[in-house]
């Protein structure tokens, strides 16, 4: 399959997704990530406020080298301490906002990893033993791909941020980076929900990668909705995984598919 192939199976296949989710009546699986989506943001907000003000306090600490404010000089610490303390949340919100969604990810790893289990079981037909055991392994692959994706994204991120401190070309490289590091966020985005289709074929993550790359527009179309949903205020995030997961359970199967009509030797395993 050819890129822009896979980038329509993967826009498409979240129309899919919706409809198969009504009529395998499986809502209940968007339970899960809106209570765990409650639960971070009430800590995620608390601790953002307590150590913003926290850290900007040691700032203040830092500048007042004799700790002694009079006069208008109480009312330019108050003003500094509030610039401060604003910036600082303001970064750890954006910092704490784009790695929510992986933080999500990880909490909900063993609740996909079944939904996908399921959706392998109604389009296939074929029923797949339950063992501890094994969910255990899955589950902590799940969240092992997850951690790798983040961390790659992180790295990345911050190579795009040093070469926008090179002087001169720094700005021009800084507007290239923008849509450099939005595809990439996609990509390892949709790459964790293709995942929960390898570990249940018992593909080594080497496999699941080689796969991944062949069929990037599929991983970079799921990523791309994923990020879509999470601008719906709160209930982006807890709508996202779960059709994400379907979405990519659909293409990857389909891709699958299509693999063996063309004779790849590596593709799907079967369950």
């Amino acid at each position: 399959m050819g890129f822009f192939k896979d980038l329509g199976l993967g826009f498409s296949s979240h129309i899919r997704a919706i409809e198969f989710i009504a009529k395998h009546n499986l809502w209940l699986y968007f339970l899960w990530p809106l209570l765990i989506t409650i639960g971070l943001y009430v800590v995620g907000f608390t601790s953002t406020f307590y150590f913003g003000d926290m850290l900007a306090n040691k700032v203040i600490g830092w500048i007042s080298l004799d700790g002694e404010w009079d006069g208008w000089l109480d009312y330019l610490r108050a003003a500094l301490k509030f610039l401060v303390s604003g910036i600082l949340k303001i970064f750890m919100l954006i910092l704490f906002s784009s790695m929510l969604k992986y933080i999500v990810l990880i909490i909900c790893s063993p609740i996909l990893a079944l939904l996908s289990e399921r959706i392998d079981e109604i389009i296939t037909g074929t029923s797949i033993p339950f063992h501890f055991g094994q969910f255990l392994h899955d589950m902590l692959r799940g969240i092992l791909i997850t951690l790798r994706n983040m961390m790659m994204e992180l790295l990345i991120w911050l190579a795009c941020v040093v070469f926008c401190l090179i002087p001169f070309i720094g700005w021009l490289l800084g507007w290239l980076t923008i849509p450099f590091r939005a595809v990439v966020a996609w990509y390892f985005l949709g790459f964790s929900m293709m995942d929960y289709s390898y570990e249940r074929r018992r593909m080594k993550i080497s496999e699941g990668v080689r796969f991944t790359r062949r069929h990037k527009g599929i991983a970079i179309a799921n990523g791309f909705v994923f990020t879509v949903l999470l601008w719906i205020p709160f209930l982006g995030i807890s709508i996202a995984p779960v059709l994400s997961c379907v979405a990519a359970t659909l293409a990857v199967l389909e891709a699958s598919k299509q693999d063996q009509q063309q004779g790849y030797a590596q593709t799907l395993r079967t369950v």
